[in-house]
């Protein structure tokens, strides 16, 4: 077992991940919530385990389109609020994969798979569940059921990565047993993370010593507290691709590749970690958007490298000039993420990257030999002054014909 601060910190180094909704819900195509918001009839909604076939669900290759967009980890839903297990929970409950056409244990599937490709399985369950009666007439046999369904996750899966839990934030007041639950994954997954999604009404909360991580449901916050009880604790955002968790098929309204990757690169910047969320079709598909969102940001992921893993941010150093723009250093090594550039053009095509384009930093009071960018390798011309800790680098603009929407710049040391 390793020390809490080894196993946060190695996943802090996972830096971006991927978050998959997938369920009965997807195949409504109308969001994870429909269920509830849409005030559909439980038993009516429930047969839709009949239709449940699964039959373009591809583990292997949701695990390389992950891996591809530059994801260390994926967070896959074991049971939504629905109540559906996408597991073989044997014999717990009948509502689970197992007892529809699908009859596979999907879960499994995906943790081979992450193994395979060194990608680490993180595992969603809801703790909120509208299927079972138990959760409003008896709690604490509900508790006792909850417990065996991650018991069995523990138990015969091999390593996971981590357990992302949601949903205590319905019962406020209510005893959920956290350490009796947390104990059995310390027992079984000693180095699994555990995290609980605190909800949109308290971000960046934290209920129990054994939880790793505080959640900013979307939402990526100007700060992190990485402190409870003196324990470091990681931090965690999470973001949609458009407006709804689980698939929606008439939701149009997807943020942009910039916005997204402006989105990883703030995470990064305040010291968190950051899940950028798809929801898979009601057969289990990758949505044809979603894939190509993926691949967009693998490019950058592809350029950017190890700048957005095992780099950190500075308290010591401060960027000035554009209030986006931050500095991550990696042992001997710094990268200034740079935003907001324009490309170069000519008389005849004039695209606004022409002349002189000065961003500063302060705090660095290190000799640099030379500055480069990681994209083409050329060197950027800057000035420092090592005494007063400063930097100003003319960072110029894009190339034409490329638009990296966050460029990022290497800073070597004499």
């Amino acid at each position: 077992m390793v020390e809490a601060l080894t196993r946060i910190k190695q996943y802090e180094d996972l830096g971006l991940g991927l978050f998959i909704h997938w369920g009965l819900y997807s195949q409504l195509e109308v969001g994870e919530w429909t269920e509830y918001i849409h005030h559909r009839d439980k038993a009516e909604y429930e047969h839709l385990i009949n239709n449940f076939s699964a039959k373009d669900f591809d583990a292997e290759q949701i695990v390389l389109s992950a891996k591809k967009m530059g994801a260390k980890y994926i967070v896959l839903t074991t049971k939504h609020h629905e109540g559906f297990f996408l597991y073989d929970t044997q014999g717990l409950s009948e509502f689970d994969a197992m007892h529809s056409p699908a009859h596979r244990d999907l879960i499994r599937e995906f943790i081979d798979a992450c193994h395979k490709y060194n990608v680490q399985p993180f595992l969603y369950m809801a703790t909120y569940d509208w299927h079972n009666e138990l959760y409003e007439t008896d709690f604490n046999k509900y508790l006792d059921y909850l417990l065996k369904s991650v018991e069995i996750l523990c138990k015969n899966y091999g390593s996971i990565g981590g357990f992302w839990f949601d949903g205590d934030w319905n019962k406020k007041e209510a005893d959920w047993k956290l350490d009796r639950l947390y104990g059995t994954i310390r027992k079984y997954q000693p180095n699994a993370i555990i995290v609980n999604n605190t909800g949109l009404k308290n971000r960046g909360k934290i209920s129990n010593p054994e939880i790793d991580v505080v959640t900013y449901e979307r939402k990526t916050p100007d700060q992190v507290n990485h402190g409870f009880q003196n324990k470091y604790v990681a931090g965690e955002a999470s973001v949609t691709m458009n407006k709804h968790w689980g698939y929606a098929r008439d939701d149009l309204n997807f943020k942009s590749t910039k916005e997204l990757i402006e989105n990883i690169v703030h995470a990064r910047g305040i010291g968190a970690n950051i899940l950028l969320n798809i929801g898979l079709t009601g057969t289990g598909q990758i949505p044809l958007m979603n894939q190509a969102v993926m691949e967009q940001i693998g490019k950058w992921t592809n350029m950017a490298g190890q700048s957005i893993y095992t780099s950190r941010p500075s308290s010591e150093i401060k960027a000035s000039g554009n209030d986006k723009d931050i500095a991550l250093i990696d042992e001997n090594t710094l990268y200034l993420f740079l935003h907001d550039l324009e490309i170069v053009g000519d008389d005849n095509v004039v695209l606004g990257g022409e002349g002189i384009n000065l961003r500063s930093f302060s705090g660095i009071f290190k000799q640099i030999e030379k500055i480069t960018w990681l994209d083409d390798q050329k060197e950027l011309p800057f000035m420092q002054d090592v005494d007063r800790g400063t930097l100003t680098v003319d960072i110029g603009g894009y190339t034409y014909g490329t638009d990296w929407c966050v460029r990022i710049a290497k800073v070597s040391f004499k």
